[in-house]
This record gives structure tokens, sequence and C-alpha cells, in this order.
């Protein structure tokens, strides 16, 4: 599996065998439709961290935007992909959505240094 992605408020996963890319957005509309859904974002990390699969599955399509048959699928990539593997990914989702899109700075860091380690690699 890969890791998330992140640019311009987009965190974008991975999911399943294929490892279909999921756009979870960090806006207002996210933000409230979360926070709706579990009674405030505490409540959703509280269930996402208790490796909740039905809010796991929420978050992701709240996140997305995904609705009726869309949404229904979500759960189906997020079984397969493990819920072991998606709820940490959620987690950083929520992190990433409370600080209003902006990337922690250790992922900035970790991003920076990455392609630099890959050509010392390649030296």
């Amino acid at each position: 599996m890969k890791n998330p992605a992140y640019v311009d408020g987009v965190m974008t996963i991975f999911l399943g065998e294929d490892e279909r890319s999921v756009d979870l957005k960090a806006n207002a509309r996210a933000a409230k439709a979360i926070s709706r859904h579990f009674g405030g974002l505490s409540d959703a990390y509280a269930k996402v961290g208790a490796f909740d699969f039905t809010a796991v599955v929420a978050v992701v399509n709240a996140a997305s935007g995904r609705v009726g048959k869309e949404a229904e699928a979500t759960e189906d990539e997020v079984f397969d992909a493990g819920l072991a593997f998606v709820a940490p990914l959620v987690l950083q989702y929520l992190g990433f959505l409370s600080g209003g899109g902006k990337v922690p700075k250790s992922k900035e860091a970790k991003a920076e240094a990455e392609p630099a380690e890959g050509n010392a690699a390649a030296a």
C-alpha cells in the first residue's frame, strides 16, 4: 500500500488490492458533515481510533463526497484494504482536517527529504 499524498487541501489515500485512489478533502463541508454525523470531531477521532468500521467508512464517504452506490462501495474497499491499515490513515486525515487542510510540518519535512534520499541511493 502506498503512503497518502497531500496536495492543496486534499489527502489522497489508496485502497484495495488495485490501490484505487480516494481523495479526502479537508474543507468546511467535510468538517461539518463529519461533526454532524459524530457529534463533533473528537467523537470521530474516538470512534476511528477504536477501529469502528462504520465510523471509518462514514469519514471516508463524508471526506470524499461519495454518495449512493459509490458510498456503498467504500465498505468493500475499506474491508479489502484492511481496517488495521485504513483506520490510521483516516486518523491522519482527521488531523489534516483539524489543521485546516495544511500538511503537518513533519509530513512536509519527510516529503522533502525522500527525493534527496532516493538520489543519494542512485549515485
